[in-house]
This record gives structure tokens, sequence and C-alpha cells, in this order.
């Protein structure tokens, strides 16, 4: 059903077999959506994240949650209480994918919160791939350390705090959502681990994880649109379990399913948003394109200043995500939602042998399907126009606009469909 409704409404489905507990999914499959969670125009959500980036607010913490109203041991088995679903068919199991792991540094305190794929494996255990950013640092330190990473999963939560889990930021997300809604989130404390959660949770799995335990995870349907192979991978040991009274288990399909992309993107593109500014501060917009898995191809917007300045953008995007490959850079005349304008741009602006940058041996990520030891070749276009272009070059073939809209006017009359 979520794949049929792909691009489509919000699905909760209350009548689960086996299972009480309402499943929902595609709350977040549109950037449209986020903007309706968050009272604001759609237009107004890259800049919203933004802002928050540089405006962040710190949480509070509060004594009581209502997922904590009912509370299981850390040794049930999550399918006996849980719709924890098959997403794929090729999936090792099933997967919790909309959960959010919350930890902290053990130097610093500062809390990370990311969406990570989580098998569960049986009872008060739970496979989890913790991708190659702060996460994994932090269990690194705890590996140097010699000591156990505390750990909370939260299960249903607003898509703002899923937006803020997935920016890649040196900054404590709570902080960043809390920039993102425009006040303080609360927190309260886990029952059986140092972790400070979201009181708006509807489930929270609360454990452990021992570094120098790894088990089998995988295979999983990836964001590619592939599946990531079976792996050596840590392992969640569950302390207790808290649910709302009456809690609904949040989903996300896996794969290329515009959920699993545009959750990630709307972090991702606000995060490259700042990153371009930084030395490029005529940027308009950043866009992720579906087609490239919101992850591996950007489009982004300038108002160009000086030469040079498609090609810095084209090497700032690659320096601040790994995972983006393919980056074409376009006047901010382009319509970027408009791929045919995109694609315009690239054959009318560029000139390749002055356009193209080719970057071979650059670090890659683990789930992109063509990295060769952890590396690819990225490929920018500088589909930009030369600053100091003829005003011509700008001008668009077209019907002068005051009579394309007198025909839209009275194009009822026109056509006699009154």
């Amino acid at each position: 059903m979520l794949w049929k409704l792909q691009h489509g409404p919000t699905v909760l489905f209350e009548n689960v077999d086996g299972y009480d507990t309402p499943v929902v999914g595609n709350l977040l499959n549109t950037r449209d959506k986020l903007a309706i969670a968050l009272d604001i125009g759609p237009d107004e959500v890259q800049p919203r994240v933004v802002h928050a980036l540089n405006n962040p607010i710190e949480p509070t913490v509060v004594d009581e949650a209502p997922w904590l109203d009912v509370q299981h041991p850390g040794d049930v088995d999550l399918t006996d209480i849980l719709p924890i679903p098959v997403i794929s068919e090729r999936d090792a199991g099933r997967y919790i994918s909309a959960g959010v792991l919350i930890c902290k540094d053990p130097e610093t305190g500062r809390r990370n919160m990311a969406i990570c794929r989580m098998q569960v494996q049986g009872p008060g255990q739970i496979g989890v791939y913790l991708a190659p950013t702060h996460s994994r640092g932090f269990l690194q330190t705890h590996r140097a350390r010699g000591t156990k990473m505390d750990v909370a999963v939260a299960i249903g939560l607003h898509p703002g705090l899923l937006v803020a889990s997935q920016l890649l930021t040196p900054l404590d997300e709570t902080h960043v959502a809390g920039g993102i809604f425009q006040q303080p989130v609360p927190l309260a404390r886990a029952r059986t681990v140092d972790v400070e959660v979201p009181t708006g949770a509807e489930i929270v799995l609360e454990g452990v994880i021992d570094p120098a335990e790894e088990e089998t995870e995988g295979p999983f349907g990836e964001f590619p649109g592939t599946y990531a192979p079976q792996r050596k991978n840590p392992v969640i040991r569950l302390t207790a379990v808290s649910t709302r009274e009456r809690p609904i288990f949040q989903m996300i399909v896996g794969g290329r399913h515009p959920e699993h992309l545009a959750t990630g993107a709307i972090a991702r593109e606000a995060g490259l948003f700042n990153a371009i500014r930084s030395v490029v501060p005529g940027v308009r917009r950043v866009l992720l394109t579906e087609g490239g898995t919101c992850r591996f191809h950007a489009v982004v917007s300038i108002a160009k200043r000086f030469p040079g300045e498609g090609r810095l953008t084209i090497v700032t995007a690659f320096a601040n995500q790994d995972l983006i490959k393919h980056v074409v850079v376009v006047d901010d005349d382009i319509d970027l939602d408009n791929p045919t304008d995109v694609e315009w741009a690239v054959a009318t602006r560029t000139r390749g042998h002055e356009d193209l940058v080719v970057l071979p041996g650059m670090k890659s990520n683990p789930v992109d399907p063509m990295s060769v030891d952890r590396t690819i070749t990225k490929v920018g276009i500088d589909a930009t126009l030369p600053v100091d272009a003829p005003a011509e070059a700008r001008q668009r073939v077209g019907v002068p606009a005051h009579v394309m809209e007198d025909i839209t006017h009275r194009w009822g009359d026109i056509t006699g469909n009154n």
C-alpha cells in the first residue's frame, strides 16, 4: 500500500493482523508535509532548517513522558508486542526503519540522533548499522576507553525531529530540532540508560552497545534501490522497552521509496546550502533529486558574482557530503523543480572542456553500489553563464507574459469550457 501511494497521503493501518498497535507510514514522503507539520509554507522549509542550524535552541529535560506509561523488560521479544515488518523481499528479517537512535559522546556529553536500520535478531537483541558519522565515532571512542555505549531508540516522532536526526552537523541535533520548532524540545530521561529522549515519542527502546560485539546483519533494501549486503555490525542489547498506552508504530519503507529519500534530503539540502553559502554567498537553493536517490545527485542554483563560483560550488558540495557524486550548478533563473529546465541549462550553458569537473579517487560511502575501496569518481557540471554574458543570453524565447496571462484568463471562453 505504501509503495502504491508512494507520493500520496499518510496512511494509518489500524487493523494489523495479530497486533493491537496501528502502523503509520508516508508521514514524510514529500517536503510539503514538513511544511504542514511546522505550519509554514513549502518555500520556507529549507530556510527554516538552515536558520535552525545557525540558531539552535537547547532542550529542556523533564521527569515525565507519555512513552513511560507501559513498561516491558529488556528481554521481551519485540515481535510479540510491536508490528515490525519485513519491508523488502530479500531483507534478512524484520526491520525497525524509522527508529531514531540517540547516544552521547563519552568525552563531551553531546547527543547525537540518527535514523539507523535495525534488524530484530531475537528477544532483547537488535543488529544495527551505524553509518560512518557521529554515532559510529562515539562508539569508536567507547572502544578506545573499553566502555559500552548507552543508547535509546525513539520510534514515532514529529517529522521535525526526524529531519534533525539526519543533519550532518557537529551540533547536538536536539538543539537544532529546537531551532526547527523555534522552541526547546522537551526530553525525558530513559529508565535504564544515561540518555534523554523526546517526550513526544510513541515507543522507546533502551539498551547498550558493546564495541567488541558484532553479529551478521542484513541484507537490507537501501536507498540506492539495491541491497546492502550481509556484514558484521554492532548489536544493541535491550535493557528496557516503554510505550504509550496506545502507541502507533511508525515505519519508513526502505529502498527508493520517496519517504526514505525525502526524510534525509531535507536535512542534507539545508546542510549543503549552509556550507556553500559560506564560500558562495549568492547561493539560492539546493535540491537533492529523487532520481539521484536524494543522496548522489545535487542541483544548486546561484546568483553568480565572480568567475569560478560555479566550480567552487561543485567542490564545496563534494567536500561537504561524501555521498554526493554528481553536481550540476545553474543560474538562479533555472527552476530546480523542473528537470527539463535543468537539462536545458546543461544543454545551452556548458562547454565540456571548460565546465566539467572530474575528481577521481574521492572518498565515497559504503552504501554506494559503485564504490571501489570506498572511493568513487565525482563529476560536476558548471551550467552557469559567464559573469559578462550579454543580457540576451538570459532571455527566453516565448510569448509575452501579458499575452499569456490574457489567454489564461479567457481560456474558458476560447475553448468553450465555461
